[in-house]
């Protein structure tokens, strides 16, 4: 992965994506964040395309570790992540035992486990789900504040994931009317 950093390289000055808000009007592109947390990694769809597969097999750390990161730590109870709805508690997700693991969401499906990694900021929306077991997943990346209403039928097209709670992440369908 040597297109990939938790702080802005010039090296990445000639290749990047700009992000569109919902108007598709760029935003300009924010290159001063200091390195911290998986919000800050700059990375490219090649290298995230690597390190997925990796994850998906085990083959970055011992199994001890891998099963520690991929198991159950924090079991989530709110009807969606963020907005209102993180404040309503509810059974809704109990069939999925919807939880965090150590930087993982995690469900569990008749693929068996999946964990899942997503986020968004300005102008970036991303969600990428990896079923072990099955031996399958998705990378979803995206340069615009709209993608989200696009993730509940790329994921049921794509690998017949309709285990993914959309309403939870707030993976609203889109409707142009």
């Amino acid at each position: 992965m040597r297109n990939s950093a938790y702080e802005w390289k010039a090296r990445f000055d000639k290749d990047f994506a700009v992000g569109h808000n919902e108007e598709s009007e760029k935003y300009k592109k924010d290159i001063d964040n200091e390195p911290r947390s998986g919000s800050t990694l700059e990375t490219t769809a090649s290298d995230y395309s690597k390190f997925l597969p990796a994850v998906l097999r085990n083959q970055l750390i011992s199994e001890t570790a891998y099963k520690e990161l991929f198991s159950p730590q924090i079991r989530l109870k709110s009807f969606t992540q963020f907005y209102e709805g993180s404040n309503i508690m509810t059974d809704k997700y109990d069939h999925l035992n919807l939880s965090y693991g150590l930087g993982w969401g995690y469900l569990e499906t008749p693929y068996g486990k999946g964990v899942f990694k997503e986020g968004h900021g300005n102008g970036f929306q991303h969600y990428s789900i990896l079923f072990p077991e099955a031996a399958k997943g998705i990378m979803i990346l995206a340069n615009s504040d709209n993608a989200e209403g696009i993730f509940k039928e790329l994921l049921e097209v794509a690998i017949k994931d309709i285990y993914t709670p959309w309403e939870w992440g707030n993976y609203i369908p889109y409707n142009k009317n």
